[in-house]
């Protein structure tokens, strides 16, 4: 394709272009209901929870499991399988110390990175633990000068 079919072609300006901040200003709001929302529907979501486990609780006590309609069941729920890492030792001693020396490689790579970031990359608060010193805090943590990104905010006139 062309190089210049990628260059967008801006659309002539309507009346509905006129309110666009005010539309963005509205999707702010409807955004913040919607998170609103979201947080009562998790909140809701909890207290059934708790009123589930009640219900169940109550019916162990009175020993009610089952009804015209439905039964409980209990299904059990097993652990996720651990290695028995003495019967691996006892039979499979090559591939235990083969294991060992595969797992002591990946932490061994994993601190080296950790320390070459040491190097150059220091938290803040690290610093400050260290030095009280303001002047020379204010040399070490420099103000930003640039930002970073902007956002977007959309205000009243």
């Amino acid at each position: 394709m062309l190089e210049n079919s990628r260059v967008q072609e801006t659309l002539p300006i309507g009346d509905e272009d006129r309110v666009i901040p005010t539309k963005v200003h509205e999707k702010d709001i409807h955004i913040t209901f919607l998170k609103e929302q979201r947080d009562a529907l998790s909140r809701q979501i909890s207290e059934a929870e708790v009123d589930r486990d009640l219900l169940l609780k109550r019916a162990k006590e009175c020993h009610i499991t089952t009804d015209a309609e439905y039964k409980i069941v209990e299904i059990p729920v097993y652990p996720k399988k651990h290695v028995d890492v003495e019967a691996l030792k006892r039979l499979a001693p090559e591939k235990y110390n083969l294991i060992v020396q595969n797992l002591t490689s990946i932490a061994m790579d994993k601190l080296k990175e950790q320390m070459s970031k040491i190097q150059v990359t220091i938290s803040q608060d690290a610093v400050k633990a260290v030095m009280k010193d303001k002047v020379l805090l204010a040399q070490v943590i420099p103000e930003q000068t640039v930002p970073e990104r902007y956002e977007v905010s959309v205000v009243k006139r």
